[in-house]
């Protein structure tokens, strides 16, 4: 049998065992994501959603931020969450079912590399999902679905410089082993997205510094960068 922590040494996301590991995970998932919530509703504030306007949500999971999103949008918006697991969307779905929300969220169950709107989107959310950050293939899916000037917003998990920051980076290592099924690029998730003209900023650490929020823009008339502003919060 062999261990997550080593199978998670490829470099490129396995989309089969995230199917298999999901499977395990879903029915305790939002248990385990309480110390994440906060992150989670200043994440969607940070997307700037206006009403009417069309927002996806990259790997959804269960669906928590769905109800954010519809209600920023409002009546006249559209929010679609995206997630590969049978199991966790199906709990997405019951939780817009159980709501209000239901002719404004809709949860298709596939690949992001297989997602096909109907419209592109004015602003795409994604919620710790390195693995599709490391996909090349849903980076390029990603920047298809969305409209030239849409805001990109990331939450997720990176770790620290190692010579410091070694015993968080351990622990989350080990944490997350199967909650993702690659660690490459963990100092810096949005690497495959700068690399496609992104400009990528953090505007917010929480975590010991181990959990970002970056917005990412695309304008062709700048040169592609990173920039840092650190507002550490101890969570």
């Amino acid at each position: 049998m062999s261990l997550p922590l080593l199978d998670n040494l490829g470099t490129m996301p396995d989309r089969q065992r995230a199917l298999t590991n999901y499977r395990r995970l879903a029915s305790n998932y939002d248990s385990t994501c309480t110390r994440i919530e906060a992150l989670r509703r200043d994440a969607v504030l940070a997307l700037r959603l206006q009403a009417g306007e069309t927002v996806f949500d990259i790997a959804c999971g269960t669906g928590p931020t769905l109800p954010l999103l519809a209600d920023a949008v409002g009546a006249g918006g559209k929010v679609v969450g995206v997630e590969l697991s049978p199991e966790m969307a199906a709990q997405a779905r019951q939780r817009i079912d159980a709501g209000s929300r239901g002719a404004v969220v809709q949860v298709e169950c596939c690949a992001v590399e297989d997602f096909r709107p109907n419209a592109k989107a004015d602003a795409i959310f994604l919620s710790y999902t390195h693995d599709v950050l490391q996909s090349p293939t849903a980076i390029e899916r990603l920047l298809a679905i969305a409209k030239p000037d849409a805001r990109f917003v990331l939450l997720g998990m990176k770790t620290l410089p190692w010579l410091w920051g070694w015993p968080v980076n351990t622990f989350n290592l080990y944490r997350a082993r199967r909650y993702l099924t690659t660690y490459a690029n963990l100092g810096r998730p949005w690497a495959a997205l700068e690399a496609r003209g992104a400009n990528v900023e953090i505007i917010r650490t929480s975590l010991w510094g181990s959990a970002y929020i970056a917005t990412a823009t695309f304008n062709a008339s700048t040169t592609p960068r990173s920039s840092y502003i650190h507002k550490p919060i101890i969570a």
